[in-house]
């Protein structure tokens, strides 16, 4: 089982699913490649702007950004954040904008392995969705 080194596994999952199944049975409903993209995305932005990578933030009450329980109320009931293969990133420094292109341009150069989605910068100009569908796009950009 993969587990990112710069990431919990609160900070990709929705604590009712964390609650409901405990944390080694949320660890495996994710995707190993995209935690592993994850991880090479952090570490790639962190060494360009020595600013790390958020995903989930529970100490602000954002906790539907990664792994979401089939219920919940955010992002549409069909949504990829419901197969553990999404994430909604912010990097710490704010740079939202950059950290957008920084991502696109990662996908562009197949420097990831799985991830090859997009939300559309200007309908989600607070997080980067980041995801994984069965595309040969690189980048597949979508509009929410």
């Amino acid at each position: 089982m993969y587990k990112p080194k710069s990431f919990s596994i609160h900070e990709l999952v929705h604590p009712q699913i964390i609650n409901a199944i405990g944390e080694e049975n949320s660890w495996r409903r994710l995707d190993a490649e995209c935690l592993s993209d994850l991880q090479r995305i952090r570490d790639a932005w962190y060494s360009l702007n020595n600013s790390g990578v958020y995903c989930n933030r529970l100490n602000v009450g954002i906790d539907s950004r990664g792994l979401r329980p089939p219920d919940d109320p955010d992002g549409s009931f069909y949504s990829t954040h419901k197969q553990g293969n999404t994430f909604d990133l912010e990097p710490v420094n704010g740079q939202m904008r950059e950290f957008y292109e920084f991502v696109k341009g990662m996908i562009q150069r197949n420097q990831l392995i799985k991830l090859n989605t997009l939300e559309d910068f200007e309908y989600t100009k607070t997080w980067i969705h980041v995801g994984y569908m069965n595309t040969i796009e690189r980048p597949l950009i979508i509009k929410p």
